[in-house]
């Protein structure tokens, strides 16, 4: 009898075990089941955050009327309560920064007295001008200069103006009239930097300067058709020019960049060697390398800096 007693005492020991090991390995599933899902959470608000603050800083840049509203909008959509969230706009309207909250509700770990917890995410993303540009510069140079938006400016001058048989163009990755034709057409595919040099190209350039910009002019399609206070930002009448430090030079000669910008191409005027292209200063978003240090010339980008 006795042995049997002891059978039975340790298959009831074994049952207990097996009921503790398995409450253990349950308990560590729900747990594991509960950090998933935070961490899961998690990097949708920190999503949800980073796409709020671009495009709150975007919304800046072009200057519309409620950046703090767009932010709360974008929020909203990437599934974070607007309400749980502190947005402001930095100094000088120069981005916005953003700052959520959100609730994550346990599933398994309620078991173990544990409801929920908080996930944070914080962005900050600034309206910065533009030190590169990766591709899409066109071959036009215009001198560095104290600039107002919605203002015509030369972009190519006619003979007669100009220095020394230079009018604004350049050889960007070549020369020749083929080369400056279709950098016109579609724009130069390298990347350029502030503090690159880059040569002239002298000459007026008159043939392929009216053919190629009045291309440019027929390809906006969009309806109603541009203009330079209101427009598509990829409209092809928008184009990314050279600010050089000096274009006071003689024959084909390298002038320093000290910046970018946009120009919406209003028109090109004259025949021969009289042919003159002008475009309204105005602003515009690039990709490229941006810096807090550089000098705004209207192109610029927006950049998460937190």
């Amino acid at each position: 009898m006795k042995r049997f007693s002891f059978f039975r005492n340790r298959k009831g020991t074994t049952l207990v075990l097996h009921v503790i090991t398995f409450s253990v390995i349950a308990a560590c599933a729900s747990i594991v089941v509960d950090i998933g899902v935070v961490a899961y959470k998690k990097a949708d608000t920190v999503k949800a955050t980073d796409a709020a603050a671009l495009a709150g800083a975007q919304s800046i840049f072009y200057g519309e009327e409620n950046p703090v509203q767009t932010a709360r909008e974008y929020l909203e959509k990437n599934g974070v309560n607007p309400d749980d969230a502190n947005i402001e706009l930095l100094s000088g309207d120069k981005g916005i920064k953003i700052t959520t909250k959100s609730n994550v509700n346990y599933a398994f770990a309620k078991l173990l007295g544990f409801n929920g917890t908080k996930v944070n995410a914080n962005a900050t993303a600034k309206v910065l001008a533009v030190t590169s540009v990766f591709s899409g510069i066109r071959p036009f140079a215009i001198e560095e200069q104290t600039f107002e938006f919605g203002k015509l400016y030369t972009l190519k001058e006619g003979g007669g103006s100009g220095s020394n048989g230079n009018y604004g163009c350049l050889a960007l990755g070549g020369n020749g009239a083929s080369n400056y034709r279709f950098n016109i057409l579609n724009g130069y595919d390298g990347e350029l930097r502030v503090g690159d040099y880059v040569d002239t190209e002298p000459g007026n350039m008159s043939n392929p300067t009216k053919s190629s910009i009045n291309q440019l002019i027929s390809r906006c399609d969009h309806c109603p058709k541009c203009t330079y206070d209101s427009f598509d930002p990829d409209c092809p009448r928008i184009v990314t020019v050279i600010i050089a430090d000096d274009l006071d030079v003689n024959g084909r000669k390298s002038v320093k960049i000290c910046g970018f910008a946009s120009f919406f191409l209003e028109d090109v005027e004259g025949q021969g060697n009289k042919c003159v292209v002008k475009g309204y200063f105005v602003k515009g978003i690039a990709q490229g390398e941006l810096s807090e240090a550089q000098k705004d010339y209207g192109l610029s980008g927006v950049k998460l800096t937190q």
